[in-house]
């Protein structure tokens, strides 16, 4: 009887594990980062914390870099290699097989259990995808490419609609709506990687595209090629404290927070908003996330929420909670007499 509930106890354990595990999300920050290379981050109880280099090798980086599909690692970083994260450190002596889908279902310590300090955050350079956009927003900018253990920029000959749209798609930001040259995003410094790129369209990164070789080309940076694309939001999330039910007169906090796929911050504008009700809060904000607070809530309040996440003409929305508020409610009857 007893080796059956300890059976199931530990099962129930495994589970629960499993699930907050899945629940995890990750991402790659840091000030020299990209969306296939930097600080690996792990979103967990509502906020992003970072993971201690402690026994980090390259099955651990694998895990990451398959699991944000960016093919295969080609180094995992140690010594904040990427810049020094803040916050939480949620992941420490992490130790993958290399076949896990994701670093949180890797053995470690258990979240928020570690002897680090983040001059010891992990990170990850990656085999695929490795451009990013500097100089303007998410999805316009300057292109780079990180080649040699260094990040240089793509002479604009022959730039045009075809290449931005494998730039564009490659980053998840949906359509090329313009190919920029002579350094409309302003002129980059170091090495020119690429020049007379010829895109056919579909290929999958713009490394893959024809071009004169690597550092081989007769630019300056003064034709530095950019690009303009048409921006997918990525879904907000959506939590609230307390959740489930909640009293008359108490008051409620509602989270909306965006995972960006990029770490350039987009300052958008999160929206709060009830489904069948006037109640409806925005706020601007530089950060990932806003926190909305309803005050001492009443009946009126009762009902379905979602977030909305804008940014430029394009809108993204979350799932809904349910504020359901508990409590007497107080009915008043007229009697009429003859």
């Amino acid at each position: 009887m007893w080796t059956q509930q300890r059976n199931f106890f530990y099962l129930a354990i495994v589970s629960y594990l499993s699930a907050s595990s899945a629940a995890a999300d990750v991402r790659l920050a840091g000030p020299q980062s990209a969306r296939c290379s930097g600080r690996v981050e792990i979103f967990y109880n509502n906020s992003w914390g970072t993971v201690c280099d402690d026994g980090w090798d390259l099955n651990d980086a694998e895990v990451v870099c398959r699991e944000l599909n960016c093919e295969t690692a080609l180094n995992a970083t140690k010594s904040a290699h990427f810049g020094e994260g803040t916050g939480q450190i949620w992941l420490d002596d992490v130790s993958c097989s290399g076949s896990e889908r994701s670093v949180t279902q890797c053995q470690h310590r258990g979240f928020g259990k570690h002897n680090c300090t983040h001059s010891k955050d992990a990170g990850v350079i990656c085999s695929g995808v490795p451009v990013k956009l500097s100089g303007s927003t998410l999805c316009s900018g300057r292109v780079e490419i990180f080649y040699n253990n260094t990040w240089g920029t793509v002479c604009h000959d022959n730039w045009d609609i075809n290449d931005a749209e494998v730039v564009c798609r490659e980053l998840g930001c949906g359509t090329a709506q313009s190919a920029a040259v002579s350094a409309s995003f302003g002129e980059g410094s170091g090495s020119i990687w690429l020049d007379d790129v010829d895109c056919s369209g579909s290929e999958r990164s713009l490394t893959q595209c024809q071009h004169g070789g690597f550092g081989t080309h007769d630019c300056t940076h003064s034709k530095d090629a950019g690009v303009v694309c048409s921006v997918i939001l990525p879904k907000p999330r959506i939590f609230m404290i307390p959740a489930g039910k909640v009293e008359r007169r108490s008051n409620v906090s509602i989270t909306c927070s965006i995972s960006p796929k990029s770490q350039q911050l987009l300052q958008g504008e999160f929206t709060l908003k009830q489904i069948s009700g006037s109640f409806s809060q925005k706020k601007t904000s530089t950060t990932n996330s806003a926190t909305f607070k309803i005050l001492q809530v009443d009946f009126d309040k009762d009902g379905l929420y979602q977030c909305e996440y804008s940014y430029s003409s394009s809108i993204s929305t979350s799932d809904s909670v349910n504020v359901s508020v508990t409590g007497n409610k107080m009915y008043y009857c007229l009697y009429y007499s003859d």
